[in-house]
């Protein structure tokens, strides 16, 4: 049997860096915690409209062959067609393709494990009847998009999801194999200089340390729950000045969002947009100058800034019920509450009017919500390690 720190693997992605969201961010940390004691590379498409240095980065980056999409964010990879990719790939003597998305990386990546002789794994990370519905309004093309995705999982060696709710959104679509769950984890840790983070953090963005801090981190999508977030905020600034919300991210309805927000008519300074944050220290200090996550988002799955945010004692406000709920237990890592703006405004109101609450659900939310790369990414190859040994040992039976 292979050992599980001497696996060589491919990490496949229809989107990556200068994108930045929880599955990239994911593809990222597979590849730079494996890469440290084996190989691993990640398969993406050139970018069209940014470029992004790879060379920042500790592992290979085979940018394939793109087309521009004109409708989306992304440009459409077309690897099939690119010669020099599939020689690297074949060259590097890799033992397992892992897939992160559904589409033509994906695609390839599947039929391409075939032909090399490996297993492939592929992870089912997003909504993506959501996403179609959201970009083309239709939920016949959306249909058609999700037995496409169920037609591609069910073309790979082994599937994973990355929770418990994401496998049921699979099976939902019509997928009836086996799931294997794998969780999501963090990067950051316990700091040594929490305050001096803290301080930066609140100096550069002018956050108050005397008021409640409720804190959104994410794309700026509608279907992320923005509105809620905003129209609950409207409920708790009319009953206190106590309150403020920092709103982290970019996104393709940042404007709209905005816009919104103005509507609301806020008092100068209680909702501030802070815009995508790059320094990852940076960030962690406007999380620690957060009281509470809130995240009520139904259509992640199994968010990384929630992870994020319990790493560094922050608890997550989650919509109950969601995928993303499903990380925390209720007043003892987290909370939940309805869908709608009158349970979540009452929740909040409850969380700081209880005395000791959010202190001992940050705690919890530290202990039982957070979980580092560095525990998961062991975890990953050993289940590699497991499929790769099943893998060869079924094809040299037949």
């Amino acid at each position: 049997m292979i050992h599980p720190s001497d696996i060589n693997s491919a990490q496949f992605i229809d989107t990556y860096f200068p994108m930045v969201d929880g599955v990239v961010l994911t593809v990222h940390n597979y590849a730079e915690y494996m890469n440290r004691s084996a190989y691993s590379c990640v398969v993406t498409p050139k970018p069209l409209k940014k470029e992004f240095d790879d060379t920042t980065l500790s592992y290979d980056v085979f940018r394939s062959s793109a087309v521009n999409v004109p409708i989306a964010e992304y440009s459409m990879a077309t690897p099939r067609f690119d010669a020099k990719l599939k020689a690297a790939l074949a060259e590097r003597e890799l033992d397992i393709f892992h897939i992160h998305s559904p589409f033509f990386e994906g695609t390839f990546a599947s039929s391409y494990a075939k032909k090399l002789g490996i297993p492939s794994v592929a992870t089912f990370h997003s909504k993506y009847y959501d996403d179609v519905v959201h970009i083309t309004g239709s939920k016949t093309i959306a249909k058609i998009v999700t037995k496409k995705i169920v037609r591609f999982f069910n073309s790979v060696d082994y599937v994973w999801a990355c929770s418990h709710g994401t496998a049921d959104t699979l099976r939902s679509y019509g997928f009836a194999g086996d799931i294997f769950v794998m969780d999501n984890g963090t990067t950051y840790k316990a700091l040594d200089n929490p305050d001096e983070l803290r301080k930066k953090a609140a100096d550069t963005f002018g956050i108050p340390c005397d008021k409640k801090i409720l804190l959104f981190v994410g794309h700026q999508i509608w279907h992320k729950n923005l509105k809620l977030i905003l129209d609950t905020f409207k409920m708790l600034s009319e009953h206190s000045d106590d309150y403020r919300l920092l709103i982290v991210g970019n996104g393709y309805d940042a404007n709209k969002i905005r816009a919104y927000a103005d509507s609301l008519s806020f008092p100068e300074g209680h909702v501030r947009f802070l815009g995508k944050i790059m320094d990852r220290e940076l960030l962690q200090g406007v999380y620690l100058n957060a009281d509470l996550f809130f995240f009520p988002s139904v259509y992640d799955n199994s968010p990384l800034v929630v992870r994020e945010a319990a790493s560094l004692g922050v608890p997550s406000l989650l919509t109950e019920g969601s995928n993303a709920a499903e990380a925390v237990k209720k007043n003892v890592s987290g909370f939940t509450a309805a869908e709608n703006k009158v349970a979540m405004y009452g929740e909040i109101l409850r969380i700081f009017g209880t005395e000791g609450l959010l202190k001992s659900a940050g705690e919890g939310a530290k202990k039982y919500v957070a979980k580092t790369w560095d525990e998961l990414i062991p975890q990953v190859q050993e289940k590699y390690a497991e499929i790769i040994e099943k893998y060869h040992y079924e094809h040299n039976s037949i």
